[in-house]
């Protein structure tokens, strides 16, 4: 793996990973695209724990909130939902994950994926006025949301398009959508990491260090980024948006593979 191949798939991990329009889905395109060789499962790893530290630095100030208020009933109901919303990615993930993967590394499988989230976006736009708040949230909306996440297993599906439109589907006003989407976010990234990890024998250094050290970087920056500008489209009410993005590389991913 070189420098060119960690710059552009640190950059590519860091922006999908929370703009709706999936980071498995770019990456298996980019791959193809560049006929880049697999990236070693090391720099895998990494790149997805640098988009870990970029939502857990993003979301600080709440993660903090919730840890010095969780002898507070409503912290231990936030709490349990985030655990209960997690339990249908975790099914799925020790379920049928591999052969997924599998089966989806087809880009014309890609590209229904792609349509698939692009579905999910442009429904939102037929969604106003949510109205209830993070503290209002209750046991359907928690595993409805964690449904939509673990939806997103299909590499295509956006994971924080997927959750987010679910938020808003579930009347969960918009900024608390994106924070409860993003806090849910938390454990599923940290499992997928661990299991990373453990593929790989819990070994904590690759055999390129620059590549690895560049690719990081990369993803964590591009990470933060890209929740920004999320939050901000999703305040705005114009999620559609990345939904024509999405119709857009499924119908071209179409016609350069049929």
């Amino acid at each position: 793996m070189d420098i060119v191949q960690s710059i552009i798939l640190g950059a590519v991990q860091g922006l999908t990973e929370f703009l709706p329009v999936s980071s498995s889905g770019h990456l298996v395109v980019f791959q193809k695209i560049f006929n880049f060789s697999e990236a070693p499962i090391f720099f895998d790893t990494l790149v997805h724990f640098a988009t870990l530290l970029a939502v857990v630095f993003y979301l600080r100030k709440e993660i903090i909130h919730i840890l010095k208020t969780l002898n507070t009933k409503e912290t231990q109901k936030l709490v349990g939902l985030i655990i209960l919303g997690t339990i249908p990615i975790v099914i799925v993930g020790f379920s049928i994950k591999d052969i997924i993967e599998r089966v989806f590394s087809s880009l014309l499988l890609v590209a229904f994926s792609f349509f698939v989230t692009s579905v999910i976006l442009f429904a939102t736009y037929f969604f106003k006025n949510q109205k209830k708040s993070i503290t209002e949230l209750n046991w359907k909306d928690s595993l409805f949301v964690g449904v939509f996440q673990a939806l997103a297993i299909l590499p295509g599906v956006s994971r924080s398009g997927s959750t987010v439109s679910a938020s808003i589907f579930r009347n969960i006003k918009r900024e608390d959508g994106f924070k409860f989407s993003f806090l849910l976010a938390v454990p599923a990234i940290f499992g997928a990491f661990v299991l990373q990890l453990k593929e790989q024998g819990f070994q904590f250094m690759g055999s390129q260090i620059l590549p690895d050290i560049i690719g990081f970087i990369l993803a964590f920056a591009f990470g933060l980024i890209s929740l920004k500008i999320l939050e901000k489209v999703m305040v705005k009410g114009k999620l559609y948006y990345f939904g024509v993005y999405t119709l857009l590389l499924s119908v071209i991913i179409l016609i350069f593979t049929i």
